[in-house]
């Protein structure tokens, strides 16, 4: 087990080199320790909560669906926060339902792979619905890039269930 903690703070380490180096980069990028600390943190938990779940499962299927799911979740996550912290608009916040939605759906799942096959499915349909009704107020070519991102989260989190479908037809509760 400390084998796989040390790994992944290790990974968790390396990928906090990409916000730090943008920060020496990108003007206006001007984080305080505190938010490289936060950031470092939700790398850790992100991957911890993926060796501690895909240990338990052999299929490659289950585990390429968590790896999906988590990696999804974490950019919209990511995404939001960013949003909101630059345009001071809360009603984006809306977006991290999806995430509620997916906290809630794997826990009734219990993590087996039909249920959480579901729960994919209702992250991708909660998050299709709020970019669709959610107005952005953002001119038209960030309103479309914004479209492209959320079109393409939606369709990793179908992907996600997908694959939780396949390990539930394997065999793989």
């Amino acid at each position: 087990m400390w084998k796989t903690i040390l790994r992944v703070a290790l990974v968790a380490l390396g990928l906090l080199m990409v916000p730090l180096v943008a920060s020496r980069l990108v003007p206006g990028w001007n984080w305080d320790s505190w938010g490289f600390v936060r950031v470092y943190f939700l790398f850790f938990a992100t991957g911890m909560v993926f060796a501690l779940v895909a240990r338990k499962m052999g299929a490659w299927t289950y585990k390429a669906g968590v790896g999906v799911a988590l990696v999804t979740a974490f950019v919209l996550g990511w995404g939001t926060m960013v949003q909101v912290a630059d345009s001071g608009h809360p009603e984006r916040l809306w977006y991290h339902s999806v995430l509620v939605v997916g906290v809630i759906g794997a826990s009734l799942a219990r993590l087996k792979a039909p249920g959480l096959a579901w729960t994919m499915f209702a992250m991708a349909a909660t998050l299709a619905l709020i970019s669709v009704f959610l107005p952005s107020g953002a001119p038209p070519d960030m309103a479309r890039r914004m479209a492209i991102g959320h079109g393409v989260q939606v369709v990793l989190f179908t992907v996600a269930g997908l694959l939780f479908r396949r390990a539930s037809l394997a065999g793989v509760s």
